[in-house]
């Protein structure tokens, strides 16, 4: 048996035998911190509040709508995660959840541990207690090692001076379609209509060479456009090439905290989505296509970075964005790093 016990006014709550599992060490609970019932979900009401300010109707799984939404059907599709994953709460690491219940939607399956084993005493009534938190030991050794290949990247990246002189031209090399060519038409990846002509892209891409250092756009470039790449990308040299400047690389904090989820608080969640979808936004911005307009909910007038007035704009934008990502990015590492804490031989 083991126990978990909190001094509060009026109770003290006692708990034995978490779930049975002999992997848990107990003595660990004693030292996290506990919020009350009513505390986390407060705590969780805002967080849906402020996510749903964010994604609107995109939330409640009109998939039509959000499939030809510029900068959703990317952050829904490409990242392929389950928008209620959106609504559940978790502290994160460290913190126990008072009067939490197996079963309870709001709260997370995956990763999270429940103990039903607890009494406390109020107002003279003895009461059944519930505790939950997120368990970093319930992770399968598979998923250990890949968030610990996450968590290297992470570091690797933040510790790189930023480049900022790619111009977003990973969105044009997707595009580029030479008359000689030898390969089928390159795939269109946004039902919007192009807002230039394939010469006008096709010219771009031919100027000078691409600097792209993010091997999940690179794969994605048309056939002829891969040997303009300064560097020939692939996943095992992402961590040399990635870079903080990189408005994918900042996009993908979401997708970092997608795979760390429950492990990674809420709160912690929506920011790194907050970032990923302002940098979807210069990005389609930056991109051939026609984007102005075609959503109510972002402003999507056109970078042309075909012109030197774009390209400076471009290069200002992504600049305070990665200054912005910058906080996020380590607090990220400093989750990933927490749950690895349980995990070191």
């Amino acid at each position: 048996n083991c126990e978990y016990s909190k001094k509060t006014e009026g109770r003290s709550p006692l708990f034995s035998s978490l779930n049975g599992d002999s992997r848990i060490p107990c003595k660990r609970l004693r030292e996290w911190t506990s919020l009350s019932e009513h505390e986390w979900r407060a705590k969780m009401e805002q967080e849906k509040r402020r996510i749903g300010e964010l994604l609107g109707d995109h939330l409640s799984g009109k998939k039509k709508r959000t499939h030809h939404h510029p900068i959703f059907n990317f952050i829904f599709e490409y990242y392929m995660f389950k928008p209620k994953m959106l609504l559940q709460y978790s502290p994160g690491i460290g913190v126990l959840l008072e009067g939490a219940t197996e079963g309870d939607e709001s709260l997370p399956r995956r990763g999270f541990s429940f103990s039903e084993d607890g009494e406390e005493e109020v107002e003279g009534e003895t009461r059944q207690q519930h505790i939950a938190w997120a368990e970093p030991l319930l992770a399968k050794p598979k998923t250990v090692e890949s968030l610990r290949w996450t968590r290297d990247l992470l570091k690797a990246t933040l510790e790189k001076k930023p480049e900022l002189h790619c111009y977003g031209m990973h969105e044009w090399a997707m595009l580029y379609y030479p008359q000689d060519s030898m390969h089928e038409a390159p795939r269109k990846y946004q039902s919007l209509p192009l807002r230039i002509s394939q010469e006008t892209i096709n010219s771009a891409v031919e100027a000078e060479p691409i600097r792209c250092t993010h091997f999940d756009a690179f794969r994605f470039y048309a056939k002829d456009a891969t040997e303009k790449n300064v560097n020939q990308l692939t996943r095992q040299t992402q961590p040399e090439f990635e870079q903080p400047g990189c408005l994918h690389a900042n996009m993908d904090l979401f997708k970092w905290s997608i795979k760390l989820f429950p492990w990674v608080s809420s709160q912690l969640l929506h920011d790194s989505l907050s970032i990923a979808t302002r940098a979807r936004a210069i990005d389609i911005r930056a991109s051939p296509y026609a984007a102005e307009g075609a959503v109510d909910d972002f402003e999507l007038s056109p970078i042309p970075i075909e012109t030197h007035e774009g390209r400076a704009q471009y290069k200002t934008l992504q600049a305070e964005l990665w200054k912005d990502a910058i906080p996020i990015r380590k607090r990220l590492i400093e989750a990933y790093d927490a749950f690895l804490e349980h995990h070191n031989e």
